[in-house]
């Protein structure tokens, strides 16, 4: 039998993975404290494994550590104790509030409106946002996914949600982090739908002049996720003066996909000491399911995902998510199809456009020279200089939009800006409709509202890091009869904005970046909106363009698939064309 003795000082620490805990004892005795554990923990304890960090204890034995304490000196700190109440709180009542969530699921708005009666103004939420403010509001629940397709009302949502919790004298302020371009809008909505109840501060400015809004105090604070890191201390501070009372909302949640960034392990660190938490994300898993895991983990601190082995390959991780989030995750999700029936129907169109002379000659001979170059690496040197490799691949779909910013003798006249000139001659002087053109690369946005001013052309990328520039960007393309085309690059613009003044979309470009492709096409077909909307996809004939955007739907119906959407194809002309040929051909075999 193992000779017990009480061992000085183990320490109780929280690592930044915030996956398990770790017991660091005086140097020597972690032997003695592994075999003590065992002996204590019995199975639990065979789940315990020793590092170079000290011993590791993942979440299933926390509950456990009790039998330690008449043996070893525990000194826990803070962040490690609030950690274990964490996990020992929703280990407690996650299943009653799963099961609280299903029936809210099932019973709809109309057991919603049951549950949330004591609430005020409820009466400007669609059936689908009574759904949510219930569910977000469950009893002893620690948040929620809100996964609603675009333009189906997140916002508003948490807005009600965090009135009902402040009446029930569950919460005390919210910190909401968003993306920049999203920020300004928090103060508008809130504003909108509950006048000046809430005091709401932007952390914007300098250093020092985000120090002192935070000090001066309010009851919401709204700020972007750079400063939610380069400020962590601070809002530590702030939430752990009052801990479990604050509420802590991330609008366009897909940013803290990957736990090796910054921004989601600052944000993970800051959800310790709120009392709950809502990730807002019309598309949660843009690139690969293994997207959704650290959005589920800010939740619930890690349950859903606890013990569960995530391989790393996309199609074999799929299926093991999916049955965890279905077995275990907070989650709701709406479809715009579902919730907002009378939205207009989008049509798709793919436009292959043939290169100019000098551009395909550019293109080709860029292309030769990659293929030759990776051709004569081996292995090695192709690890070693991958990034090289991609900057060029990246520079072949640079020259499918403007050679220019290749190559700085180019002069002619880019294919795809010769097409635009047809389309938006169509589409703006003879049918005098307005027009969004969406553009990923910076020179080409810079080309596209030159060529364009006489249209009125506005442009919302990068470059315009002014909020009030291009805030009156959008104002102006939304109410100005002058301002007929609206010239963006989907990562700045593609998530929060309504230009539902424009039913048509025009792809010039597309971003690497699948969530900037699926957020930017619903800024013109969101509530408000009473016209069809038409999409029109741009890509060079014969290029990687065309497998790039391949690649993007493929992204967004395998998120699809992942999220257990009932959706229907979107109506294209390759569609539409080979349904009539397929007609044509039955008529044919009949006669």
């Amino acid at each position: 039998m193992l000779r017990e003795c009480r061992l000085q000082r183990v320490e109780v620490r929280v690592p930044e993975s915030l996956d398990a805990l770790f017991l660091v004892p005086a140097p020597g005795e972690a032997l003695t404290l592994l075999k003590l554990v065992r002996s204590r923990l019995g199975a639990q304890g065979q789940t315990v494994t020793r590092s170079t960090e000290g011993l590791r204890v993942p979440m299933s034995a926390i509950p456990s550590l009790g039998q330690l304490e008449d043996a070893v000196e525990l000194h826990w700190t803070p962040e490690a104790q609030r950690y274990v109440e964490n996990r020992l709180l929703i280990g407690a009542h996650h299943a009653e509030v799963f099961a609280r969530l299903r029936e809210i699921k099932a019973g709809g708005a109309d057991l919603a409106t049951r549950l949330i009666a004591d609430s005020d103004g409820l009466g400007v939420l669609d059936r689908h946002q009574m759904v949510n403010v219930a569910a977000m509001t469950l009893p002893r629940s620690p948040g929620l996914c809100v996964f609603d397709e675009q333009g189906a009302g997140k916002t508003v949502t948490f807005i009600f949600a965090l009135d009902l919790l402040v009446e029930r004298d569950e919460a005390d302020q919210a910190i909401i982090v968003a993306p920049k371009s999203m920020v300004g809008e928090w103060p508008k909505d809130l504003t909108r739908f509950r006048g000046d109840l809430y005091r709401t501060v932007v952390l914007s400015g300098t250093a020092a002049e985000k120090r002192r809004k935070l000090a001066e105090g309010a009851d919401v604070f709204v700020t972007n996720f750079e400063t939610a890191v380069s400020m962590e201390g601070e809002l530590r501070a702030l939430m752990r003066a009052r801990p479990g009372r604050t509420v802590l909302a991330i609008d366009e949640s897909f940013f803290i996909k990957s736990m090796d960034a910054k921004r989601t392990r600052a944000l993970r660190r800051l959800r310790e000491w709120a009392g709950r938490a809502y990730v807002l994300c019309g598309t949660p898993a843009p690139n690969a399911p293994g997207d959704l895991v650290q959005q589920f983990n800010l939740v619930d601190y890690g349950f859903c995902f606890d013990g569960i082995d995530v391989p790393d390959d996309r199609g074999a991780a799929a299926p093991v998510i999916q049955e965890a989030i279905e077995a275990r995750g907070l989650f709701v999700r709406h479809l715009k199809a579902e919730v907002l029936p009378e939205l207009p129907a989008k049509r798709f169109q793919r436009v292959l456009v043939p290169m100019a002379t000098d551009q395909a000659r550019l293109y080709r001979t860029t292309l030769e020279g990659l293929v030759h170059d990776v051709e004569a690496a081996d292995d090695a040197q192709f690890s070693r200089e991958r990034t090289s490799f991609l900057a060029r691949r990246s520079a072949l779909l640079q020259i499918c939009s403007n050679p220019a910013a290749v190559d700085s003798d180019y002069r002619e006249t880019p294919a795809k800006l010769a097409a635009l000139d047809s389309l938006l001659e169509r589409i703006v002087e003879r049918d005098r409709e307005k027009v969004v053109v969406w553009s990923f690369y910076t020179a080409s946005v810079t080309a596209i509202v030159e060529r364009y001013k006489a249209y009125g052309a506005v442009r919302y990328d990068g470059l315009v890091s002014d909020v009030d520039v291009r805030r009156e960007a959008v104002r102006r393309f939304q109410e100005d009869d002058q301002t007929m085309v609206f010239v963006a690059n989907p990562a700045a613009a593609g998530a929060g904005l309504t230009l539902h003044r424009a039913r048509f979309a025009i792809y010039e470009s597309l971003s690497n970046q699948a969530a900037h492709y699926l957020q930017s096409l619903d800024r013109i077909h969101r509530r408000g909106q009473e016209r069809d909307v038409e999409y029109v996809v741009m890509l060079c004939d014969g290029s990687l363009e065309t497998a790039e955007y391949d690649r993007l739907v493929e992204k967004e119906r395998a998120a699809q698939d992942l999220l257990g959407d009932r959706v229907s194809e979107p109506m294209t002309r390759e569609t539409f064309l080979a349904d009539v040929r397929h007609a044509a051909a039955l008529l044919g075999a009949v006669v």
